[in-house]
């Protein structure tokens, strides 16, 4: 199914000014061009923030958010899922992932610390000053 979608949007050329090219860097350079000036904004004008106090959370709060993740918590979120929810393109739903907790854990528990090392946002998100 997945190679039969690329097949049908694979592009293979491109008219740039009534002459057909197939040539990958020209077609990849047209069809960006298409998009930018397809999306182009053309009104900058754009509502200001000025003098509105927004909440924030405290330091606890903070730091409870970018805290590692703990077993019971993930435990309760897979839970919170419904059976018969799809996660991803793999068809394995959450039936699934609770039927086999146990042999599945070590590794859904090793990819979310993995993540959390990784650190993917910017500190300065994390600790505001």
């Amino acid at each position: 199914m997945i190679n039969a979608n690329r097949r049908h949007n694979f592009l293979k050329g491109v008219m740039v000014d009534g002459i057909w090219t197939d040539e990958p860097h020209k077609v990849k350079e047209e069809v960006r061009l298409f998009f930018s000036q397809t999306f182009k904004e053309t009104n900058h004008h754009r509502p200001r923030l000025d003098g509105i106090c927004f909440r924030s959370i405290s330091r606890l709060q903070n730091d409870r958010l970018v805290d590692i993740f703990q077993e019971d918590e993930v435990k309760q979120a897979v839970w919170d899922c419904g059976s018969d929810k799809f996660p991803g393109p793999d068809g394995l739903n959450f039936k699934f992932i609770k039927e086999f907790w146990l042999i599945l854990k070590p590794d859904v528990l090793s990819f979310l610390d993995e993540f959390h090392e990784m650190e993917p946002f910017q500190k300065d998100l994390m600790h505001p000053s």
